[in-house]
């Protein structure tokens, strides 16, 4: 115990100013988390946002790297060689950091590159959600049930981006064969132009394509909407819902199951 008082004297200051350095980079940590937020808050474009968050990502790993190197000098470490590169270089090899600078050159590559921003809906590695967070090291992305998946930017080779462009909602309805198509077609191409008042996400149509298909008891009529990326899902649900009411109001009938009997007089 004594020898325990004896070494705490005698680094008192060494212990001291590494208190104060781990102070200094949490105080510095806060700003830039606070001046990021609100530089987020006032700027709302999705390519601001992201590279913000980048180099908040780039200036918390400078200054916790300088912190570690200037603790490690208060201690009489030879911190020369670290600063010259030799000893971040054998540090890195050692701890197998390969992984860590390829994650860093990934996430570089992603952000400059602009494969995806903060806010866009992306599918990685058979994950699809809005991406939260773009940071040097990782990826995260939440899915439409909450679930976040964190990837590491050096595993992300293939990305498919929902948000670059505009979303086409598709809408098939089948109808029995015994409806006038022609008529049909007609009532819904004057009628269904109603929709884009109602969904302001809507981009172009709706259109009312006409039939693409024939089954073995009905038609399929299909309607497409251009609409904001990845906006579709509640435009596609409000055509299927003025169809169902456009068909209670004039009586059209959906296709239901048929059984035709034979009756071979011939064999009695």
């Amino acid at each position: 115990m004594d020898k325990f008082l004896n070494w705490i004297k005698e680094q008192t200051k060494p212990l001291i100013i590494s208190g104060i350095i781990i102070l200094v980079i949490l105080f510095i940590i806060f700003i830039l988390n606070l001046v990021i937020n609100r530089f987020i808050k006032k700027h709302k474009r999705k390519r601001a946002v992201t590279v913000a968050r980048l180099l908040q990502s780039i200036i918390r790993y400078t200054v916790i790297l300088i912190g570690i190197i200037a603790i490690i000098g208060t201690w009489g470490v030879d911190v020369k060689p670290i600063l010259a590169g030799a000893g971040i270089i054998g540090i890195a090899v050692g701890f197998g950091a390969q992984a860590l600078i390829r994650d860093l050159l990934a996430g570089m590559s992603i952000v400059f590159e602009n494969h995806y921003d903060v806010d866009d809906v992306v599918e990685i590695k058979g994950f699809k959600g809005r991406v939260t967070e773009v940071g040097l090291r990782s990826t995260r992305i939440q899915g439409w049930r909450g679930d976040v998946k964190i990837i590491a930017n050096g595993d992300i080779t293939e990305v498919i981006n929902y948000s670059k462009n505009p979303t086409i909602g598709v809408v098939e309805i089948d109808i029995d064969y015994q409806e006038n198509l022609e008529h049909l077609l007609d009532l819904l191409e004057k009628r269904i132009t109603k929709l884009k008042d109602i969904f302001p996400q809507i981009l172009e149509g709706p259109t009312v394509v006409g039939i693409v298909k024939m089954g073995i008891s009905s038609q399929t009529i299909r309607i497409t909407a251009k609409t904001v990326s990845e906006e579709h899902y509640a435009v596609e649900r409000g055509i299927y819902k003025f169809v169902k009411e456009l068909f209670e109001e004039f009586n059209i009938k959906g296709p239901y199951q048929r059984m035709v009997v034979y009756n071979d007089k011939r064999n009695s």
